[in-house]
């Protein structure tokens, strides 16, 4: 009996351990989690702490006695703990090695040991991978370029001058000026209705529900269905946040004319609250409510 609550207790920690940290389904309870409780994201971001939590509980619940809890809760622990640093290191090793091909990636050049490596591909200087961020264009794939295997948003990795950086009043010039820009808010859709600068239209990178904030998958896909790669855009978001990881993604998958508006619209503030970044709604820009008739998120998207 004691055996078999010891394997029990291994097996279960191991398995819920690999699921709340891995899960797609549970992507955006952890996206929330580390938006409002930073403490529990870092528990459960750390295998070995979530293991050993894991094993107080089933020791609570398996354990005849105190004794019986001290070891159901040490074994389930450990044997938790290293079963999953098994099972990765099984996975890892029967993954193909990314890095084979030991040339590098743009001019060919025999591997050193002082070569950069970039996922999964070497270079042998910064010239040259840089060479590779300012000239690909990345096939289109929807999700694939801005979330990871678990929904979560990946920082992209471009060229730092591929996209410009404005201010909000210099943002309303260029849409003043006629010369093809648009605004594209990437706020939730209830942000975007309680007030938005005129003109804009709405893709959110992130949606509102019931568990926080979570990853919408179908943004680079309603972007590519309304803008043409060509297309002068302007980002914004809140604070300017979303709307850098917005123009990273858009850069990455081959927008050219991409332009991100620092400040957002309610301006980038300090840890107390402070203003450090006049927004646009600060600046007394011209401001719309509601849903655009024309630059909805629903209209875009082909829902209404």
């Amino acid at each position: 009996m004691q055996l078999g609550s010891i394997l029990a207790a291994v097996l279960l920690s191991a398995a819920i351990t690999r699921f709340i940290r891995q899960a797609e389904l549970l992507s955006g309870f952890r996206l929330n989690l580390a938006q409002r409780y930073p403490i529990f994201s870092k528990l459960i971001s750390c295998q070995h702490c979530l293991s050993f939590w894991l094993a107080v509980g089933l020791g609570a619940f398996l354990g005849r006695d105190l004794l019986n809890f001290g070891i159901i809760v040490l074994l389930g622990w450990r044997g938790a703990f290293f079963l999953n640093r098994m099972l990765d290191a099984t996975l890892a090793a029967a993954r193909p090695d990314p890095l084979a091909d030991n040339n590098c990636r743009v001019c060919g050049a025999t591997y050193k040991k002082d070569f950069l490596e970039r996922r999964g591909h070497l270079f042998c200087s910064y010239r040259c991978w840089f060479d590779l961020l300012k000239s690909r264009q990345q096939s289109f794939q929807a999700s694939e370029s801005l979330l990871d295997e678990f929904g979560d948003f990946v920082r992209q990795e471009i060229y730092t001058m591929s996209y410009k950086n404005v201010k909000p009043a210099k943002a309303k010039e260029l849409l003043d000026d006629s010369e093809g820009y648009n605004y594209v808010d990437v706020r939730s859709q209830e942000e975007f209705e309680n007030g938005h600068p005129s003109g804009a239209v709405n893709v959110p990178l992130m949606h509102r529900s019931s568990m926080g904030m979570v990853p919408n998958a179908e943004f680079l896909t309603v972007m590519d269905r309304n803008f043409k790669k060509d297309d002068r855009v302007i980002v914004g978001c809140q604070s300017g946040a979303r709307s850098l990881r917005a123009a990273e993604g858009l850069v990455a998958a081959g927008f050219t004319n991409v332009t991100h508006m620092d400040g957002g619209f309610g301006g980038t503030r300090n840890e107390i609250g402070e203003v450090i970044e006049a927004g646009w709604s600060e600046l007394g820009l011209p401001v719309d409510h509601g849903a655009s008739e024309k630059g909805s998120y629903d209209v875009l998207r082909g829902t209404r």
